[in-house]
């Protein structure tokens, strides 16, 4: 009896043994896999598909589009959270490609804003632009950059600006592009931080490298990035006291008034019988502006005049712009009548729409027509009465109604009337 027992006994260990001896060899396995989807932005058309062990990290396949180059790798079809290939795999995981164009960008992308330190930038109205164009970065596939001096409250934007201040908003990138989205970050868009459209706000002065990766074909791809490389220079600061200098004020010198921010000043003189000349100096630099190279005066006629002068800052010198203007001043109707040159219109060939003295007060009898008409004025003819001349008009010299915005008349006949005592106009 005991030796059948010990022979149950050993075939039931043999029947365990043989059952823990195929289980730890299958152990491997049962282990969990997840899938990992990598996919096209659209959310649907899948790329490839690679089996992860639950915990591992996953490989990242090889993937090619012709014409493309892979720009990143993200968690959302929005490409705004950045998929991190060390994290580990715990689930079926979705991984949407970010493509760039394989395009080389040829775009002349320029520094243009508010810049203490460049004042003679203004937005990018210098020409040409070399200073202010980024340059290509060697070795670095459509990536730009550029070193400058910004300042806190500096203002920017970077864009494809054309000779003749043709700013291209279509190639434009602003706080919406910034790389760094950060509360840490010392450049963003003011209020509505990093909104399409707004300008680049500099919080923190400093020397820095701007560095401006593109896509030659989606401008939302276009990213800004930078890095503080040191601190930045002084601020060299240009003061002016513009004078009107000449005979007829026995060359004592007569205030001229600067035209808000911009570099034009300007003022009026009577000139007495016999004639007289003229320059205009800045007195805090000593710096003479006339004609012929600032070399000679320029002389007038007898009469009452307006002057004006603009300057530019050529390498950060103040330079004559143009020429100084020196001629009778008139009333005139500009705006979308005419050439619709508004200031532009403000000169003597300008018959048809300069205002006529009358007792006092300056009117003109006007036709507007269909075609003197805009959209943007709810198909009215929009105008004011200036005051100025040589295509110059300084903002003081502006009239409209009666809170100053532009008068809107339907197409037809008016009298149109100024009262340079009260700054009033009437139509009748």
């Amino acid at each position: 009896m005991k030796k059948k027992f010990s022979k149950v006994l050993l075939a039931c260990l043999l029947v365990v043994s043989v059952f823990l001896t195929y289980g730890c060899s299958n152990k491997d396995s049962d282990a969990k896999t997840w899938k990992v989807t990598f996919m096209e932005t659209d959310g649907k058309t899948v790329l490839k598909e690679v089996e992860v062990e639950d915990g591992k990290t996953v490989t990242m396949p090889e993937l090619s589009k012709e014409g493309y180059v892979i720009d990143g790798y993200f968690a959302t079809p929005a490409l705004k959270v950045a998929f991190d290939p060390k994290a580990p795999i715990t689930q079926d995981t979705s991984v949407f490609v970010a493509w760039r164009s394989g395009k080389v960008d040829e775009r002349p992308w320029m520094l243009a804003g508010s810049l203490r330190g460049y004042p003679d930038n203004e937005w990018g109205k210098i020409w040409p632009q070399d200073n202010y164009r980024l340059k290509k970065a060697e070795g670095e596939f459509n990536t730009f950059s550029i070193d400058v001096n910004l300042y806190k409250g500096d203002a920017f934007k970077v864009a494809v600006i054309g000779e003749g201040y043709a700013w291209d908003n279509n190639n434009s990138i602003d706080a919406g592009h910034l790389a760094d989205k950060s509360e840490k970050a010392v450049m963003t868009g003011g209020e509505n931080a990093f909104d399409s459209g707004a300008n680049i706000e500099v919080k923190e002065d400093g020397k820095y490298r701007l560095i401006l990766k593109t896509d030659a074909e989606t401008l939302s791809l276009c990213s800004l990035s930078y890095e503080k490389i040191g601190e930045a220079d002084p601020v060299q600061t240009i003061t002016y006291e513009m004078k009107l200098w000449a005979s007829f004020n026995d060359w004592k010198g007569q205030d001229m008034i600067r035209n808000g921010d911009d570099l034009i000043w300007y003022c009026e003189a009577d000139v007495p019988a016999g004639g007289g000349e003229f320059g205009v100096k800045n007195a805090a630099t000593g710096d003479w502006y006339s004609s012929e190279g600032n070399k000679k005066n320029i002389k007038l006629d007898e009469g009452h005049y307006m002057f004006f002068i603009e300057l530019e800052l050529v390498d950060g010198k103040p330079t004559l712009k143009g020429e100084i203007v020196a001629e009778k001043p008139e009333y005139y109707v500009v705006g979308t009548c005419g050439n619709a040159g508004w200031a532009a219109d403000v000169k003597s060939d300008n018959t048809a729409y300069k205002m006529e003295q009358k007792d006092g007060k300056y009117v003109l009898n006007a036709e507007f027509k269909d075609s003197e008409t805009a959209d943007w004025a709810e198909g009215k003819v929009a105008f004011k009465v200036a005051y100025g001349c040589g295509g110059r008009v300084a903002n003081e010299f502006w009239y409209g109604d009666e809170k100053g915005s532009n008068i809107l008349v339907a197409p037809g006949s008016y009298t149109i009337t100024f009262d340079p005592a009260t700054g009033t106009v009437t139509v009748k």
